[in-house]
């Protein structure tokens, strides 16, 4: 399009020139193929890194098109977009202003900003309210109960029963948050596409990719107590480097060190973005737990027959209304920091893959149902 002084801009084709690599009008070389919305394998979504063979749910050898609006008529067009022009929204803005782009699910499909990535975790939170608030209140729920029970019959217990069974409360609450991180990646992917997901289907997808998660999850708290013994800052540090496993682990079908190969990339030269934004997420789930907290222990306060004035020792009434204080608090929570983390690494792989173009084409090939 030219612009007011009848000029071709440098860094736009002219109708006949190809698009250069990540920009709107082709995709990277082997950056992320469109998901479809069934399988029971591999990558859910297809979300292959570059160079990584296609593979995963849907049709064998990958998905569909290398994406991108074509202007010579290639790609199928979108509902109502005539032949060889741009799909909606994707058109300049007025005064030479950059394209709009494409927003088919909870945020549009180019580069994002802080407020963008937070406003899409609740615009999931919104859109599927059975899949992100209801499946981590039924899981929590579960374990909520059996951490109770193992509190109440450890009350007097002696010392070494007490190690133990204070134990297997760290493993049952860091099975939930593994458990919950894998499904709700799936959970957001699909938001990011406009699609809605049960939360059966999200478990489906996700369970192939537990067993492994497990494993990623125990190496990157292993390698973050490493950087703790060398320095809380290199703890921070190698945390964030290695904040996008998850995502990256569930949603590519990578290998555990694949997996972790990939968070570092992502990371490598936006480790203060991926930190501002991770410590953001952080506080506002934070502040919501520490209200629920707040109540939850005015209300222990309130009744001897809760507990004694310091609060230290509770009854049983007392160890029911504190696990409800939890359960209320990790349903609100969880979804917040596990979707922040989703969303990151879809922005990162916008910024350096050009993941946007693939994207809009998996929104336009499902919208029109091919």
């Amino acid at each position: 399009m030219a612009d007011g002084a009848g000029q071709t801009p440098p860094d736009e084709p002219g109708p006949a020139g190809p698009a250069s690599p990540g920009s709107w009008g082709a995709p990277v070389p082997g950056s992320w193929s469109p998901p479809s919305a069934g399988g029971d394998g591999g990558a859910p979504g297809g979300w292959q890194a570059p160079g990584q063979p296609p593979g995963g749910w849907g049709s064998p050898g990958g998905w569909g098109s290398p994406g991108g609006w074509d202007p010579s008529g290639g790609q199928q067009p979108w509902p109502g977009q005539a032949p060889g022009q741009p799909p909606p929204g994707w058109g300049p803005g007025p005064w030479g202003r950059p394209p709009i782009a494409p927003k088919p699910g909870v945020i549009p499909l180019r580069p994002l900003s802080v407020g963008e990535i937070l406003d899409g975790i609740f615009s999931t939170i919104r859109a599927n309210p059975g899949a992100t608030l209801g499946l981590t209140l039924g899981v929590s729920a579960v374990v909520e109960i059996v951490i109770t029970i193992i509190m109440i019959a450890g009350e007097d217990s002696s010392t070494g029963a007490s190690i133990v069974l204070e134990t297997l409360i760290f493993m049952l609450t860091t099975a939930l948050g593994i458990f919950l991180s894998g499904v709700l990646a799936v959970v957001v992917s699909e938001a990011a596409l406009g699609s809605r997901i049960s939360a059966g289907a999200a478990i489906r997808r996700a369970a192939p990719r537990l067993g492994g998660l497990v494993v990623l999850s125990i190496a990157v708290m292993l390698l973050s107590a490493l950087g703790l013994i060398a320095l809380v800052v290199g703890a921070i540090v190698v945390a964030v480097f290695l904040s996008l496993a998850s995502p990256a682990y569930v949603l590519e079908g990578q290998t555990v060190r694949g997996a972790l190969r990939r968070s570092r990339d992502l990371v490598r030269g936006a480790w203060w973005r991926v930190f501002g934004i991770g410590l953001l997420a952080g506080l506002v789930g934070g502040i919501l737990m520490m209200i629920v907290s707040v109540i939850t222990t005015v209300i222990l306060d309130s009744s001897d027959s809760l507990a004694d004035s310091t609060l230290t020792d509770l009854t049983v009434a007392g160890h029911i209304v504190n696990a409800i204080g939890t359960l209320i608090g990790t349903t609100i929570a969880t979804p917040i920091f596990s979707g922040t983390a989703v969303l990151l690494y879809i922005d990162q792989r916008i910024r350096k893959e050009g993941l946007d173009v693939t994207l809009a084409e998996a929104a336009r090939q499902r919208s029109t149902g091919s």
